[in-house]
Order: structure tokens, then C-alpha cells, then sequence
């Protein structure tokens, strides 16, 4: 069975666990793909993460764009030249951004091309990133725009200060060559530059083009980006190789915070992000980079965040992530590395996962080392709907395939420690062959390591210090053998590894029981937290050498980096953490007391059935002990053809041929009960906003 499949697959996964389980964006009318008549067609454009799915479209003139959301993050669309935006359409502000799952019509009666962007992916002459172009009529495509420069590589030896030769941030970069140096001290302490807590800020969105450009702050508490929650970046790099910016501080974007997309050779060091709206410190279809010595807090979707790249050949050490929905968020991001840093008091911990909004699915080949994750379970944290289904775990991969989960100490969630289990999005995404090797997991209310079913083969749980595990017993019936690899670089994953993993080393009780979280989330009943508000951080350590450190652009970063994975022993448990959660009850996998949707959703769709299985079985030993004209063998024939199939072998048994029940019983208790059951689990399901 191909691990990728359509949205019904889930539907009938759902049904199979109601039947045969014992084991253990819609179309638009007139919709074309892009070249349309002038005939009053409505064209879809999908607006992924990140990206519109075509970069470029035609239309006849009087032709309707429906821009439609898709991804998991606001978007916009906004012409270059300033003629339209999704948010005056709607009857907003140019800027307005359109939510997740939300769409809008535009009808175009002026022939013309335009090249429009999305502001918080790209920069506002959409000469990259996430940009793309609309041709109404006959118009012919303008050329786009671009930059003669060569890429330095190396510094050269030109620093232009801020403020005292560069009135702001942007000046100084837009005056700046390859490979120059942009330092920044202080914002001048003027009225101008004062922020309502009284710290001297630069008031403005920083954009960065050129490559190779090194961005510094002289000081990382006081040199501030201060977007003000009113604009969608406070710094951002789009389609420059080799930038990097370090030793500052980027607070208050209503989006991301210090975010790089569609490069190659990016490095953030020494960064604090706090209290933006989406990401902290974000890399997006970018490759061959570090995250090192920075902090991020206050992010209501991922402090920190890599995102639709494979290989991503991109890494996160010594580093801090609190009081985000997660710490990490890698979607559709191979070949990362996160080793030697902490993960507190978020949502959720680290949270590799795939999705459709995005290319290059599934995610897979994550090392995940060293780390210290704990009390990942935080209700007054800020989350997005989406990230709210991985409340209380430490670590959780989700649809993935041939991670590492090694050499950790994680410690303190409601839910699981580690959790492996599939993901849904337009397709139903399994996980396989990722290993949970040598941690040491303690204080988890419900598990200490989950592997939520249906998953595909080869998930392994070994020699790991723990208490409990769903389903029971994992390190025996999972363990990992002397040849179990994964994680990055240990060589090409397989994310399509052929049939289901065997069904008892899976559980489907917590899986039902993320959907409950699911529900929560269509309901509205997940706490409402404003990432706006939460209290700063204090001072973080300084770069070495600060301003005169060596100028060093993002150049061969993952083949220049020193990173020796074997030196990185579990963590010591810091002397303020308390180990010890409440447990949660567990009946048959199901966890009892995580939230009533939790398990509303889990006895509906796990325990519910087994009842069933349960009275169907208790009825055909009941009919053959009646019965005298069945001789031995044929009695233990028919309890025998019963049982070896659950469900479906006794259903059968009871339906077809002779018995002592009345028919109106047998088909009353079997079909009636099997219809009241999905009918009570698939109006949970609709009224939860599920499907």
C-alpha cells in the first residue's frame, strides 16, 4: 500500500477500524488550469505556503481569479504596481491578509499584465519569493526583475554603519554591494525611536536582497527591529544567497520575525525573535544553513521554523525555544539537523511534519539530538488551529519517515514524550522506519512514546530509559536491532516502504484521539492567547568579539560547519524542573481524561467497536452452545471462521445461514448497531468540523 493516497483514504481507514480493525478544497464552477476565455471563467489560483501554485496565469479579459488559500498561514496577493490586493477586494486594507481556508474573487475587465506579491513572502517588487504574474488579454509577459551583481563570497572589507552613516536599517542595505558588511549599533535615543516599553527601536521592515550581505548588530539586547505589530517582517531575505544576520534582536511582525526564503547558504547566529505573529526565525525553500545561538519566544505558529526543502542540509544548535504553539516546525523538511538546544514550555515541542500545502512531501531523515524538551504541554502559550492537535508532546513526528530521535532528555508532557503517527492534509501521510534510540523519557502523562496507527514498517523503540508506552511494550515488540539507521545523512530514506506495519505495534486509540483535538479546533474551544502580549525575555548572551567578529558570509555552511553529533550526551536535567505530570487513565490505548473531545472521538471510534466485536462474539459461542445439530467440529469451525477475522468473520457468522436468534435480531444488533455507531462517529466528525 502506497503510503501517499487521497482524503478518502482516511474516511475508509475510519470505517475498516469500525469493521475490520480487531488487529490490534472543492472545484469551482467554470474552473480552467489557467488559460481562460474572457467567457466569464473563474481560474483558481492556490496559494500554498509560501508560494502560488503557478507562477504564472492567463486570462481573458472579464475572466474571475479565485485566490484560494490552501496553506497553513495567512497569505495576501497585492499587483506590484498598486492596480489591485486581495484585501481592497475584500473591502479591506491593501494589506489584509486572507486566513487559512478562506477564498476571494477577483474579476479582471482592463487587459494588462501584473505581477503581483504576497507581502509577507516576498518583497513588494516581487523579484522573488512568493510573486507571481496574472496576464489579462493578449498582453505579452514583462520582463522580471533581477540584478546583474555577481555573488561574493567572501567580505570586502566595506562596512556601512547604522546610524551614523545610514539614517535607518534599509538605507544602509539598499546602498550596500555583495559581500559588504551592514553594522548596526543602537537606535538613536530620540522620540522617534522610542517604543511604548521604553527600549529605542528601529520602526521598520528590513529587506534584503543582495547576496553574500552580512547584517550585525553591535549589541543583541539593545539593537532592536521593532515591526510594531503592523507589518509583516521585521527582517527578510528574498532569493539573496549567502546573507546573514546576527547579534539582534527582530520583535512584533505581525507575520515572521527573521525569515529567509528560496536561497541557498543562509546563517542566523546569535538572533532573538519575540512575540511575532506566525515564526520567530523562519527558512523557507532554502538549503544549506544554520540556526545556531538564538532564541525565539512569542511565535504563535513555530519559534523556530525550516520549511519545504530536500535536502534541506540545514541545522539547529544551541539554541532556545519557549513560550511558542512549537518550538520547532519542519514541513516538508528533509535532512535536518537539531542537536544541543532546548525546547520549553511551548505548545508542543519539535514537530517535523508533512503536508500538501507545500512541496516535496513527505519529510523525512530529521536528527533530532541532544536536545533538552521539556514541559512542551503550555495552555497560555499563543497557537495557531492548526499546531493545536500536538498539545502535550515533546516529540512528534507526523507522516514522516526514517528520523532520529536520539541521545534526549525529555521530560513533562500531558501527552506523549514521543509520539509517531500519521498525518492528514489533502492526503493521508503515514510514518515508517524512524528510530527512538538511548533517551531518557520520564513525567509523561499518557506515554512515554506513542506509535499512533496506522503506520507504515520498520518505527523502531530502544534502549531507551522509560516507564510506558502505547502500545504496551514497544521496546520489546519494536525494539531496534544492531542495523536500525535513520535521521540525516545516514543515506536516502523510503518514504514509500510498501504494506502497513504490523497492527500490534500501533495503537489507533491515540489517534482518534488527536482527532478529538482536531474538533477542538473547529469548535473554537482551544485557548485564545495574544502573542502580542507575553513578557519579554531576558538579556541573551552576546555574540563573541561582536562588532569586530570575523565577516563570514553563508557560504558552504553545512560543509564549513563543526558539528559532531557523537559528542552530544543526554542533557542534564536543570536543577528547576520538577520531573512528574499527572497520568492519564488509559483503557485499551484510549486516553481517558486528555479533553472530552479527546475522548469522545477515541471510545467512538476504538472502544465503541471492540463493544460490539465483543457482543457479536459473546452471541455466536451463545448460538453454537444452543445449537444440538452441529456436531463438534462444525461448532468449533464456525466459532474458529468467527474469530480468525474480526469483525467481518463474525458478522458473517451471524448474518449467513442457520441460527437460534431470531433474523430480526441478528441484523438489528450487527447492522443496526454498526449504523448507529458510524452514525455517531461521523456526526462527531462533521459537527467537531473534522471533514
Amino acid at each position: 500500500m502506497s503510503q501517499r493516497r487521497g482524503r478518502w483514504t482516511l474516511v475508509l481507514v475510519g470505517l475498516v477500524a469500525l469493521v475490520a480493525a480487531g488487529c490490534a478544497g472543492g472545484g469551482s464552477p467554470s474552473e480552467t488550469d489557467g488559460v481562460a476565455t474572457g467567457d466569464g471563467d473563474v481560474v483558481t489560483i492556490r496559494m500554498e505556503d509560501n508560494r502560488f501554485e503557478r507562477e504564472t496565469v492567463r486570462i481573458g479579459v472579464g475572466d474571475t481569479i479565485r485566490f484560494d488559500n490552501v496553506g497553513v498561514v495567512p497569505h495576501n496577493a497585492l499587483d506590484v504596481d498598486g492596480a489591485w490586493s486581495t484585501g481592497e477586494a475584500a473591502g479591506g486594507d491593501r494589506n489584509d491578509v486572507m486566513q487559512p481556508g478562506e477564498s476571494l474573487d477577483i474579476t479582471f475587465d482592463e487587459p494588462g499584465s501584473y505581477l503581483y506579491y504576497c507581502s509577507l513572502h516576498a518583497p513588494a517588487d516581487g523579484s522573488a519569493g512568493m510573486a507571481g504574474r496574472l496576464i489579462v488579454g493578449d498582453d505579452e509577459v514583462a520582463a522580471g526583475a533581477g540584478s546583474d551583481a555577481a555573488d561574493a563570497v567572501e567580505w570586502t572589507g566595506v562596512t556601512r554603519l547604522v546610524p551614523e552613516d545610514h539614517p535607518t536599517i534599509q538605507n544602509a542595505v539598499d546602498a550596500a554591494d555583495p559581500g559588504d558588511l551592514v553594522l548596526v549599533g543602537p537606535a538613536p535615543q530620540t522620540d522617534e525611536h522610542r517604543a511604548e516599553d521604553g527600549r529605542y527601536v528601529y520602526r521598520e521592515t528590513v529587506e534584503i536582497t543582495t547576496p553574500s550581505l552580512t547584517l550585525r548588530g553591535t549589541d543583541r539586547n539593545e539593537v532592536i527591529v521593532d515591526a510594531e505589530h503592523v507589518r509583516d517582517n521585521a527582517i527578510a531575505t528574498f532569493g539573496a544567497d549567502g546573507v546573514v544576520v546576527e547579534n539582534l534582536t527582530a520583535r512584533n511582525a505581525t507575520g515572521n520575525g527573521i525569515y529567509w526564503t528560496s536561497v541557498r547558504g543562509y546563517r542566523g547566529s546569535y538572533l532573538t525573535a519575540v512575540n511575532n505573529g506566525i515564526y520567530g526565525i523562519y527558512a523557507f525553500d532554502s538549503t544549506d544553513g544554520v540556526f545556531e545561538h538564538s532564541y525565539a519566544s512569542g511565535s504563535a505558529d513555530a519559534g523556530f521554523y525550516i520549511g519545504q526543502c530536500d535536502p534541506c542540509d540545514g541545522v539547529i544548535r544551541d539554541s532556545i525555544a519557549e513560550w511558542n504553539g512549537l518550538g520547532y516546525s519542519g514541513t516538508n523538511a528533509s535532512d535536518v539537523i537539531l542537536v544541543g538546544s532546548t525546547w520549553r514550555h511551548n505548545v508542543a515541542g519539535i514537530v517535523p511534519n508533512t503536508l500538501d500545502s507545500q512541496r516535496f512531501p513527505p519529510h523525512g531523515n530529521v536528527t533530532i539530538v541532544g536536545n533538552l524538551i521539556h514541559d512542551n504541554d503550555n495552555r497560555d502559550a499563543p497557537s495557531v488551529g492548526g499546531i493545536w492537535p500536538s498539545h502535550g508532546a515533546g516529540v512528534l513526528i507526523a507522516g514522516g519517515h526514517d528520523s532520529l530521535v536520539e541521545r534526549n532528555r525529555i521530560v513533562n508532557h500531558t501527552a506523549h514524550g514521543v509520539a509517531i503517527s500519521p498525518n492528514l492534509s489533502r492526503n493521508f501521510w503515514m510514518s515508517g522506519g524512524n528510530v527512538v534510540r538511548d533517551n531518557v523519557i520520564e513525567g509523561s502523562g499518557y506515554s512515554d512514546v506513542t506509535i499512533s496507527g496506522p503506520a507504515m514498517p520498520d518505527n523502531c523503540v530502544g534502549d531507551n530509559a522509560l516507564s510506558r508506552t502505547q502500545p504496551r511494550g514497544l521496546q520489546t515488540i519494536a525494539g531496534c536491532g544492531a542495523g536500525a539507521t535513520a535521521g540525516a545523512h545516514a543515506g536516502p530514506g523510503d518514504p514509500d516502504r510498501g504494506p502497513l506495519g504490523l497492527p500490534f505495534r500501533t495503537s489507533l486509540g491515540p489517534t482518534l484521539a488527536s482527532v478529538g483535538l482536531v474538533a477542538e479546533v473547529g469548535l473554537d474551544r482551544i485557548p485564545d492567547v495574544d502573542h502580542r502580549i507575553l513578557p519579554h525575555p531576558p538579556d541573551q548572551p552576546q555574540m563573541p568579539d561582536g562588532a569586530d567578529a570575523p565577516v563570514v558570509p553563508a557560504v558552504d555552511v553545512a560543509a564549513n560547519l563543526d558539528l559532531d553529533l557523537a559528542a552530544y550526551g543526554v542533557p542534564a536535567l536543570p536543577d528547576d524542573v520538577e520531573v512528574g505530570r499527572r497520568g492519564v487513565v488509559s483503557v485499551v490505548g484510549v486516553p481517558v481524561g486528555m479533553g472530552g473531545l479527546s475522548t469522545l472521538y477515541a471510545v467512538l471510534g476504538w472502544i465503541v467497536p471492540f463493544g460490539l466485536l465483543t457482543v457479536w462474539a459473546a452471541m455466536v459461542v451463545v448460538d453454537v452452545v444452543r445449537r444440538e445439530d452441529l456436531t463438534p467440529g462444525a461448532a468449533a469451525a464456525r466459532v474458529t471462521g468467527a474469530l480468525v477475522v474480526p469483525f467481518v468473520g463474525t458478522a458473517v457468522t451471524l448474518l449467513v445461514g442457520r441460527s437460534s436468534f431470531p433474523t430480526w435480531v441478528r441484523w438489528s444488533v450487527v447492522v443496526g448497531g454498526s449504523v448507529v455507531s458510524v452514525v455517531l462517529l461521523g456526526g462527531a466528525v462533521v459537527i467537531g468540523g473534522v471533514l
